[in-house]
C-alpha cells in the first residue's frame, strides 16, 4: 500500500468565521424575539389590570367654533344681559350703563290688520254677464232673443203635457209654477233687451181643466216604521230621585257604588256632586234596591247619557280622580 502524501493537496479557504457570524446573528434574533414577546405580554397584563383604555382620548376640544362663522349678525349682541344668560356667571359691573334700544316698529303700510274677505254675491256674476251682453252688437243679440222665445214656448208645451188632469167640476183655471230660476244667460239676455234692474218673476202657465176626465192623485208617502213611544223617566219631586220602574229597559246608566242603606247612597251622591260639580250637571240620581244571598243592598246609579260612549267618557273622568264608576245597562 502506497503511503498518502498529504502535502499534495492544497489548503481550502477557511470558512469558519462566516459560519460563526451567522450562528451568532441567529441567536441574537432569537433573543430579541423572545424579549419582544415577553414585553408585549407584560404590557397586555398590566393594561388589563390597571384598566387603561385601548383607545386614548384625544387632547383638546372635539369641536372648535370658527372665528368668523359668516351669516347675518343679530342685533343687540354683546350686551351684559345676554352675557349673563349665555355663560351663567356673574359679570363685573360695567363702568358705563346704557339703556336698551327701543323696539323696532312697523310702518303704517305693514302694521295693518287682515281685512275681512268681501262677501261673494251672486248678483256680481249676473251684472258681469249683463255688461258683456250690452257690449254685444244687435246682430249677435237677435239669435239670443229668438232662442229665448222658443225656449219659453217649449217650456209651456212641456207644462201642458205634464199637467195633472182635473175633474169636470173644476171651472177655475189652474196655475202651475213655471221653470226654476233663469240661468245667467237668460238674465243677460233680459238685461240686454232692457229689463236691467227688474227682478224676473216666476212665469205662470194657465191651463184650463179638461172635462169628463178622472182625477189622478199622487200616492201618499209611507209612514216610517220602527217608531217607538218614548216617555221620560218619572222624577220624585220630594227627593229628586228617578223612579226605577219608569226607566225603559236598555237605558245607559253608570253605577257609582253599592251601599247598605238608601241614605248612604244619597250621601254618596251628594259627595259626588260636591266633588265633580261640573260633570254631574244634567245627571239624575237613581237608587235601586237589590238583594243577593238573602241580603239587601242599594245601588247608586246616574241617569242622563246618550249612548255607551258618553257613559264611558263620564266614568273615565271619575276613575281618573279615584272614584268608582262602571257603565251599565238597565234591565
Amino acid at each position: 500500500m502506497a503511503a498518502i502524501n498529504f502535502d499534495d493537496y492544497g489548503d481550502h479557504p477557511d470558512g469558519g468565521s462566516l459560519t460563526a457570524l451567522l450562528n451568532w446573528a441567529g441567536a441574537l434574533l432569537s433573543i430579541l424575539l423572545i424579549a419582544g414577546l415577553a414585553t408585549w405580554g407584560w404590557k397586555l397584563w398590566v393594561r388589563d389590570v390597571t384598566g387603561v383604555p385601548v383607545v386614548r382620548a384625544l387632547e383638546g376640544p372635539m369641536r372648535v367654533a370658527p372665528v368668523d362663522p359668516g351669516g347675518l349678525a343679530s342685533n343687540y349682541q354683546g350686551l351684559t344681559v345676554n352675557r349673563i344668560a349665555e355663560e351663567r356667571v356673574e359679570v363685573a359691573p360695567s363702568d358705563q350703563v346704557v339703556l336698551a334700544p327701543q323696539p323696532t316698529t312697523l310702518d303704517e303700510d305693514e302694521d295693518l290688520a287682515m281685512a275681512a274677505l268681501p262677501a261673494v254675491e251672486a248678483e256680481a256674476e249676473v251684472e258681469e254677464s249683463a255688461v258683456v251682453a250690452t257690449n254685444l252688437p244687435s246682430d249677435a243679440l237677435a239669435p239670443l232673443a229668438e232662442n229665448d222665445s222658443d225656449t219659453a214656448v217649449l217650456a209651456i208645451e212641456e207644462i201642458e203635457a205634464m199637467a195633472p188632469v182635473l175633474p169636470d167640476t173644476a171651472t177655475e183655471e189652474t196655475i202651475l209654477p213655471a221653470e226654476q230660476e233663469l240661468s245667467a244667460t237668460d238674465l243677460a239676455v233680459r238685461a240686454a233687451l232692457g229689463d236691467i234692474g227688474m227682478k224676473p218673476e216666476p212665469a205662470l202657465a194657465k191651463i184650463e181643466a179638461a172635462a169628463h176626465v178622472p182625477v189622478v192623485t199622487p200616492r201618499p208617502e209611507i209612514r216610517p216604521t220602527g217608531l217607538q213611544r218614548v216617555s221620560l223617566p218619572a222624577v220624585d219631586p220630594v227627593n229628586g230621585e228617578v223612579n226605577v220602574q219608569s226607566i225603559p229597559v236598555g237605558t245607559r246608566l253608570v253605577q257609582l257604588g253599592a251601599f247598605g242603606s238608601a241614605d248612604d247612597a244619597r250621601q254618596e251622591w251628594a259627595n259626588a256632586q260636591a266633588r265633580f260639580g261640573d260633570y254631574m250637571v244634567g245627571k239624575d240620581r237613581v237608587v235601586q234596591e237589590a238583594s243577593t244571598g238573602g241580603r239587601s243592598f242599594y245601588r247608586l246609579r246616574a241617569l242622563g247619557f246618550d249612548n255607551l260612549a258618553d257613559a264611558r267618557r263620564f266614568c273615565a273622568v271619575l276613575v281618573a280622580d279615584g272614584a268608582n264608576c262602571i257603565p251599565v245597562v238597565h234591565e
